[in-house]
């Protein structure tokens, strides 16, 4: 790493996970002076078990709590505009985001209107300005999460509005409210996870504040992911993908090297598919190029995943070769155990050539476009129009 030039780190997130830790939110709230928080999530995102568990946790703190749990996916800045509405006449203090995705993005958003006053939250757009820091907002992701609810991005109806303000100050991840209903689910956030840390891992500007949370988040999902798909009871594992997950919205908020989020992303708008999906079929030629253009960077690879012996024994020659085919190992194992569930290909996810003609004028208009393009072409399993 090259610190002459110096370096930026921003995660003004505090994390909180673990068994109950759910049960500690009414302290933590207290400490950020807010005592009426209102909960904003989705019954069908989110699940009754989910926000039932959130209630119990207040217990009998004696804070007032407000819901609003009709987030779907369609939300737009009329639903932002209808949950400021009712902040302020409920003269709520804080805002709660249990959920992933689009429940997490909307909360981002009606945080904004609510500390900037805005009259009309139909009315906010990605210039406007976040020169400040926002009310308290805390984020409580469930197995919907997708990876960014912690980041400093939040996407809504093709709009995407970006601060580091719009970071949460708590996350808090329990076992209880982490685990999946099924597999894919958790593979899909988990290669959403793997393949931005990764990318942010090897980019020649990488710092060590963002190498330590890629190092341990990294870690976290090639010791954990394969566990969490297969036995979805296993607590342990769940809650270090959800942590590897949360951790990676961080990351991501930290580097301008993102082409396998930008990909996930774009597709995600367009084809309302998971991320993930998209950011597995483009990691290995990802890597592949990654690998032409600089070895070491793959090479240092190999102590994350392959584990201290692994790196020490292996000379240096062959550590990025021997990472690479630890990372290819660690993926079809995913792939063997969800046998077919996520498609490998374009073709296999069987996204409709309309809608591929329109991912593609987005990528076209990209600085990188072609190499998107490229990028596109090798995952598409057949042949893929402009």
């Amino acid at each position: 790493m090259d610190l002459t030039n110096g370096f930026a780190f921003t995660c003004p997130f505090k994390t909180n996970s673990g068994n109950k830790a759910l049960e500690n939110l009414p302290v933590e709230l207290a400490g950020l002076n807010a005592f009426k928080p209102l909960i904003i999530t989705s019954r069908p995102l989110a699940g009754c078990r989910a926000i039932s568990t959130l209630k119990n946790a207040f217990g009998d703190s004696g804070m007032t709590l407000g819901i609003f749990d009709g987030v779907t996916e369609t939300a737009d800045l009329s639903v932002v505009e209808q949950i400021r509405d009712i902040f302020v006449k409920g003269q709520y203090d804080s805002i709660i985001a249990l959920g992933g995705g689009v429940v997490v993005d909307v909360a981002k958003i009606v945080n904004l209107a609510v500390s900037q006053k805005v009259a009309d939250a139909r009315q906010l757009s990605p210039a406007t300005a976040i020169r400040d820091p926002l009310g308290p907002f805390i984020v409580i992701p469930t197995a919907a999460a997708t990876g960014m609810e912690t980041s400093k991005y939040a996407f809504l109806q093709g709009k995407s509005f970006v601060s580091v303000h719009l970071m949460p100050d708590l996350v808090i991840l329990d076992p209880r409210l982490t685990r999946a209903k099924d597999g894919k689910a958790v593979a899909e956030a988990g290669f959403a996870a793997f393949g931005r840390i990764l990318e942010a891992d090897i980019a020649p500007d990488r710092n060590p504040l963002m190498h330590a949370y890629a190092f341990t988040a990294l870690r976290f999902l090639r010791e954990n992911l394969a566990d969490a798909v297969n036995k979805r009871c296993n607590k342990k594992a769940s809650l270090a993908v959800a942590n590897a997950v949360a951790m990676s919205g961080c990351v991501i908020s930290n580097t301008d090297q993102n082409v396998l989020h930008r990909l996930g992303q774009v597709f995600q708008k367009i084809v309302h598919v998971h991320p993930g999906m998209i950011i597995g079929m483009c990691l290995h030629p990802f890597l592949d190029d990654c690998m032409k253009k600089d070895s070491s960077l793959i090479a240092s690879l190999l102590l994350p995943l392959g584990g201290d012996d692994k790196y020490a024994a292996m000379p240096e020659a062959g550590r990025a070769g021997e990472a690479l085919r630890d990372i290819y190992e660690f993926s079809y194992e995913i792939y063997r155990s969800l046998k077919g569930k996520i498609p490998r290909t374009i073709t296999e996810a069987g996204i409709q050539q309309y809608l591929m003609n329109d991912v593609m004028d987005i990528i076209n208009q990209e600085p990188d476009g072609a190499y998107l393009r490229t990028m596109i072409d090798r995952v598409g399993g057949g042949s893929i129009k402009a």
